[in-house]
């Protein structure tokens, strides 16, 4: 095949399709290439422990709804659903107690007061005013639109909020909760739930936990399982007259006279781009595909130290006779009925030991992370009267002793040790006949399955001061484009990063409209005005 398009779109994860599916309903010729022999990246679903039984293999909490995107392309006309449950997360501890979050923030404050009154307050003081307002537009709006610099920040948050927000802006993740809780197991609670979004605990990072706190109920299963994302977006870019080419490898992409003019697979064929071509993949990948000397030094050596996040997860499927049953429903029925499930950590000290651990290259004692049972909420994800369910403990992806390759090795001791601990919170999972089959799914498979999410880095590299908002992946690269002509980025590399939202997609699309001249047929979402 040796064809021509307007635009070439490489691999076929969320954002990718995203900005395919904008830029093919604008009228433009696209191809999406993937070297998977299916498309979906992180929106992918398989049975992978017993026939039947339907896994999420990377994302589950999906947050698509909550933006622009999922409205602009009318993707329930192509099958979409998501249910929203109200009881968002629960939080189980070993004693039995709980702390949900729900959609409504009211019933998470009254969660909350059960362990501490004063940080139940403090919950909806932050809540209300970054959750709604000017301040919670601006955030919103901050997603779908280009990264702000620091002194863009600072110029539009001139009002109290905004101080507080630079405020928080300045501080470590653990500093900024510390500093809005009290309570210890409150502070476990959304240092856990922050981490679970990859955020890391480094200086700069704590206004990611405003933007936790900010949200309620954008928490949303894809009934059918993740890879009915996938389904829709798929059928968007074919109906406008789109192409996606699967296993298709993308061997370099091809520059004349600095701009670039589509990609050469790895069988040799050449699929030419007459007016863009956009990459979904890391930083370091899209570099080499193109060549050093196309970035400049400046953009290479920063790719070179670009980081990869500091922990990666493991995930035990479980294919049941039965739903998890947890020890802490007994006391609090919501947990019985909440979407996501964390366990693992009781205290700040102990997150703070497991992430040590994982630091060295080690296990950690006591696994931590989170889960779900979504069969709870969508019974088509297993066979009638049975359950699927997963847990993401945190994990590293080289292990200090054997590297990377003893996850392989270890597989079947590290599932027992994971079930064994998820038993102690869900007593009927040791139960003989509970569990129907299960399967590992390591920080290696995580990296084997999409190869741009490096060392199992399963958001599009680290949230760290120098690779995050109008720094993500570097600063001359973070708004959308490269130094190479007609050639743009729209993966979780880019501003605002991973989480199945769109936005990168969303973004990318944007900037490929504004330098092409089109005449958009969505409306974009306003650049976040001054706010707070």
């Amino acid at each position: 095949m040796n064809d021509r398009f307007d635009g070439v779109v490489i691999g076929s994860g969320p954002n990718g399709l995203v900005t395919a599916a904008y830029l093919a309903k604008a009228g433009l010729r696209v191809a999406v290439v993937e070297r998977n022999p299916v498309a979906g990246g992180g929106a992918s679903t398989a049975e992978v422990t017993v026939p039947g039984f339907r896994h999420n293999l990377h994302s589950n909490f999906h947050a698509i709804g909550a933006g622009p995107v999922a409205r602009d392309l009318e993707l329930e006309r192509y099958g979409l659903r998501y249910v929203y449950p109200e009881v968002q997360h629960t939080f189980v501890f070993r004693d039995g107690t709980s702390i949900c979050l729900y959609a409504d923030a009211g019933r998470t404050a009254a969660s909350i007061a059960r362990f501490s009154p004063a940080d139940a307050r403090s919950y909806l003081e932050l809540h209300e005013r970054f959750g709604s307002g000017p301040m919670g537009l601006f955030l919103r709006r901050s997603l779908f639109s280009p990264p702000l610099t620091d002194d863009e920040l600072a110029e539009r948050l001139t009002g109290p909020l905004g101080r507080e927000y630079l405020r928080y802006s300045s501080l470590s993740l653990h500093e900024a909760v510390d500093e809005a809780f009290k309570h210890d197991r409150v502070r476990t609670v959304f240092k856990l739930h922050c981490h679970a979004s990859a955020y890391e605990d480094a200086p700069g990072t704590g206004h990611f936990f405003l933007r936790i706190v900010a949200r309620s109920g954008w928490s949303g299963l894809a009934l059918g399982g993740s890879a009915a994302l996938t389904r829709a977006l798929v059928s968007v870019v074919e109906s406008c007259g789109g192409t996606i080419l699967t296993g298709r490898a993308v061997r370099r992409v091809t520059v004349v006279g600095g701009a670039a003019t589509g990609v050469v697979l790895e069988d040799g064929v050449a699929i030419g781009a007459e007016r863009f071509v956009a990459t979904s993949l890391d930083p370091v990948t899209n570099v080499a595909l193109v060549g050093e000397e196309a970035f400049g030094p400046d953009v290479v050596r920063r790719v070179r130290d670009y980081r990869w996040a500091a922990w990666s997860i493991t995930t035990l499927h479980l294919a049941l006779a039965e739903a998890p049953r947890y020890r802490a429903a007994e006391a609090n029925p919501d947990v019985g009925r909440a979407y996501g499930v964390y366990l693992g950590a009781d205290s700040s000290d102990e997150l703070r030991a497991s992430f040590a651990a994982i630091e060295r290259g080690e296990l950690p004692e006591r696994f931590s992370g989170n889960g779900a049972c979504n069969t709870l909420f969508d019974p088509s994800q297993a066979p009638a009267g049975k359950h699927a369910a997963f847990w993401w403990p945190f994990a590293p992806y080289a292990l200090a002793d054997g590297g990377a390759s003893a996850w392989d090795a270890r597989r079947d001791e590290i599932a027992e040790r994971i079930l064994d601990e998820w038993s102690g919170y869900a007593p009927n999972l040791a139960r003989r006949g509970v569990v129907l089959g299960r399967h590992l799914f390591s920080p290696l498979d995580v990296e084997r399955h999409i190869p741009n999410m490096v060392r199992g880095s399963h958001h599009g590299g680290a949230y760290v001061p120098g690779q995050i908002d109008a720094s993500r992946p570097t600063p001359e690269l973070a708004r959308y484009r490269t130094p190479v002509g007609r050639l743009y980025l729209c993966g979780a590399s880019s501003h605002p990063g991973g989480s199945i939202n769109g936005a990168p997609g969303y973004n990318a699309a944007n900037a490929i409209a504004d330098d092409l001249g089109l005449e958009r047929w969505w409306t974009p979402v306003e650049a976040p005005g001054p706010a707070g």
